[in-house]
């Protein structure tokens, strides 16, 4: 098995049979467990899915089933995000999404999700050999259909700059109003004009793109986003939400803060967590009220609107 060399990781069951090479090795790895079947006629080993994270794993198993298929669909929304390495919030999608004829119509078939497309190849890409939506498409279709929370966390991601240490393709929202208007996107238009007019590529994270969201859907003013404080002392930092009115800060605390090297910068969690607090401190020094919260939080309405509740912030909502 060693000796056959995988492409991005897996290995296809035609090109060992074009290589005249039996197949049932790999058939005997996946029962042993030391072998992955991740699509029908596509494997990985154990060791290279293990290091994969949830989404990784779909992005590879996208990839696995668009190489695996002998008509090279054109995979779109979600599957197509995954590839452009967008950002998705709540669980791994269970199917593929392709684009499909008017004719054959939107349905589920299989591993696959079908999307009709009066459009099938406007604004086309391809990344390792897989055919795919264009970026901007991508987005907007997801805009169209996704929940408005998983639609907001990747138009942010999208609108953001791309620094030297977070490298990624961008748009603008004028890109994103153009592509409305070349797909067909019938009763789903305004559902995707209003994710795109909410986006906001300041945005810090998808954690805040997501918190901004329910923050919206339960009647709290809008925050205004990455607001600068200072004290005697210099720059204090960016808060992620900022209520004047209320005279109150609002900060989301990720895992990823604390573990991903991007944000550490060699730091231990200790100093990571004693740096917070002491800002947290000087923060309050100003008279400011500070609220926090995580992902648990983020992701329970109920508790979120107690905690903004608790904290002075009155609701917009009669």
């Amino acid at each position: 098995m060693d000796t056959i060399p995988a492409i991005g990781g897996l290995t296809f069951a035609s090109d060992l049979r074009a290589l005249g090479i039996d197949d049932r090795a790999y058939r005997r790895a996946v029962e042993r467990g030391s072998a992955i079947r991740v699509h029908r006629g596509a494997y990985v080993s154990n060791d290279v899915w293990s290091a994969l994270d949830d989404r990784g794993r779909y992005a590879l198993t996208v990839r696995a089933a668009a190489l695996a298929s002998s008509s090279r669909p054109i995979v779109s929304h979600v599957s197509a995000a995954a590839l452009w390495g967008v950002p998705l919030v709540g669980p791994s999608p269970s199917r593929v999404h392709v684009l499909s004829s008017i004719a054959a119509g939107t349905r589920s078939e299989g591993r696959f999700r079908r999307h009709a497309s009066s459009r099938p190849d406007f604004e086309l890409s391809e990344i390792d050999g897989v055919r795919l939506t264009g970026f901007d498409r991508t987005l907007v279709e997801i805009a169209a259909v996704e929940p408005l929370s998983v639609a907001v966390v990747a138009l942010d991601w999208a609108l953001a700059p791309a620094a030297a240490r977070r490298p990624h393709p961008t748009t603008s929202k004028p890109t994103l109003a153009r592509c409305v208007d070349e797909l067909d996107l019938g009763r789903s238009r305004r559902r995707a004009e209003r994710a795109i007019e909410f986006a906001d590529g300041r945005s810090g994270s998808p954690g805040e793109s997501m918190s901004r969201v329910l923050i919206m859907e339960l009647g709290f003013p809008v925050p205004e986003l990455q607001q600068e404080f200072r004290d005697r002392r210099g720059l204090i930092g960016f808060a992620d939400f900022w209520w004047p009115r209320a005279n109150l800060i609002g900060e989301f605390d990720g895992v990823a803060k604390y573990v991903r090297d991007e944000f550490t910068r060699g730091q231990s969690v200790a100093d990571m967590v004693i740096r917070e607090k002491n800002r947290e401190n000087r923060l309050r020094a100003l008279g400011h009220g500070v609220v926090r919260w995580d992902w648990e939080t983020a992701s329970n309405p109920a508790r979120l609107r107690e905690q903004l509740r608790a904290a002075g912030l009155p609701s917009i909502r009669r």
